[in-house]
């Protein structure tokens, strides 16, 4: 009998691994890294409970790395078969896990200089060598529409509108003369936001259903985020100080440099330099003005007719791909606008940029997503008075600034619409990638408005497929 097993994104939001077992083969949906709590994180220098010599096919929703960041350990472990994605996933994912092998690499020799540490020994978990045989893995297949994986699976992909390339999947497996589908929602995106298409609920009799529920309990602030941001910039302005956004890369980044080029476009706030100091930011900025399928009809006619417009170009950019040239933006005593990842406020240039503007009134920091559980990101919203950079201690003088219209998953209400979205309720669901009390009060209220059948997923436990 199929079975589905879920070996991450199961009581936590990160570390999305779903292996479906069916017909004598297996398929590994996602293969993303835990992010948050040192617990969390230390799941990912665990094996796999099974071999991964015995997975036959991997398959993406999309580039983000808690879906694609433990790819380099699977295939250093032993999995050998192709990794499947459409053209933009891969893309992306290409520049992600070399960005990532970098990150390891390079916080585990500072993790060494600076003798704390996680692990009996610092360790990067994988190297940019571990990188290599996985992309040579990464097989294409369509944006949208049919794909035969092999005889027993059939995926067909929908639009998930959450970042370039994103996609929400059916899988019809075939076993025994009969067919099961199973859909998995990926990160729903939001409706009505710029650049991409908005999400499309897959039109499926699914016979199981795995849905995401990062905002499962709770809607995203009201506002107009173009408003916002431009009294946000122009009060820092105003007392002559600099805001840092810690953004992912992939997704949050193009979509500020979207507003803030329409901001000074409308002269709504000054023109400032703008720094967007992430190589990979700046990689995948290209990416999503070359992927044209993804874009939505007002990206589309800003661009122009001949395609060749830039909407996310503002006035005064600056790229900063070097180290120098990153660390020459503390030179930069006027007013600013500092871009970096990660997100989360994880890794990445952005912790060198708070060290040096985290202590200033003046400044701000934009926080524009989920901050999971554990992260530095989530200490600064939840007020925290001090934050640890680099072993040490940094005051918490900076505006802290939520922002959540700037989130790139759906809030409740959104995912509701999407899953109101299905032509007749699926027979199981399961609920994936939130934290514990969002993917609860999801599942009320999936019962209470669909009277669906759905549960909780849990971590390591394995499910029955179309029984």
């Amino acid at each position: 009998m199929a079975k589905l097993t879920f070996l991450g994104a199961a009581g936590c939001v990160t570390g999305s691994k779903y292996l479906v077992d069916a017909a004598g083969k297996k398929l590994l949906v996602d293969c993303g890294l835990f992010q948050g709590t040192n617990e969390l994180k230390e799941r990912n220098f665990k094996p796999l409970p099974g071999d991964p010599k015995t997975i036959d096919y991997a398959v993406l929703t999309h580039a983000h790395l808690d879906h694609t960041g433990w790819l380099p350990v699977l295939a250093r472990d032993g999995y050998r078969g192709p990794i499947f994605a459409n053209p933009a996933t891969i893309e992306l994912t290409e520049l992600l896990l070399k960005d990532s092998a970098h990150l390891q690499e390079e916080e585990a020799e500072h993790a060494k200089r600076k003798k704390y540490k996680h692990h009996e020994e610092a360790r990067a978990l994988y190297t940019p060598e571990d990188v290599d045989p996985v992309l040579k893995q990464l097989k294409p297949m369509p944006r949208s529409g049919g794909f035969d994986i092999s005889p027993e699976f059939h995926v067909e992909s929908f639009d998930a509108g959450h970042i370039l390339g994103s996609s929400s999947l059916e899988l019809t497996i075939r076993e025994g003369g009969k067919k099961i589908v199973v859909v998995f929602s990926g990160d729903v995106g939001r409706y009505g936001q710029p650049i991409l298409k908005e999400p499309t609920t897959p039109p499926s009799n699914a016979d199981v259903l795995l849905c995401e529920s990062t905002y499962g309990d709770r809607e995203h602030q009201d506002g107009d985020p173009e408003g916002l941001l431009a009294q946000i910039v122009n009060r820092v302005v105003k007392r002559g100080g600099s805001i840092v956004i810690p953004a992912f890369a992939i997704g949050r980044t193009q979509t500020f440099m979207y507003y803030l080029r329409r901001l000074e476009d409308q002269q709504r706030i000054p023109h400032l330099p703008v720094y967007v100091d992430s190589p990979m930011a700046l990689s995948a900025t290209a990416l999503y003005v070359k992927h044209k399928e993804d874009h939505d009809l007002e990206f589309a006619r800003e661009e122009g007719s001949d395609g060749k417009g830039d909407p996310l170009n503002v006035h005064e950019f600056h790229l900063t791909r070097t180290a120098e040239e990153s660390k020459a933006i503390n030179n930069v005593k006027t007013p600013c606008i500092i871009i970096s990842a990660s997100g989360m406020v994880s890794g990445g240039r952005v912790l060198h940029h708070l060290v040096q503007r985290l202590p200033d009134a003046k400044n701000a920091v934009i926080l524009a997503g989920f901050q999971a559980e554990g992260t530095r990101g989530r200490a600064l919203q939840e007020g925290a008075k001090t934050l640890n950079l680099f072993g040490s201690a940094v005051p918490v003088g900076a505006e802290i600034v939520e922002m959540g219209q700037f989130s790139a998953h759906a809030g409740k209400s959104e995912l509701l619409r999407w899953l109101g979205g299905f032509p007749a309720p699926p027979k199981q669901t399961y609920l994936t990638h939130g934290e514990p009390a969002a993917a609860q009060a999801l599942q009320a209220a999936i019962q209470e408005e669909f009277k669906w059948e759905a549960a909780v997923a849990r971590y390591l436990d394995t499910v029955p497929l179309g029984a």
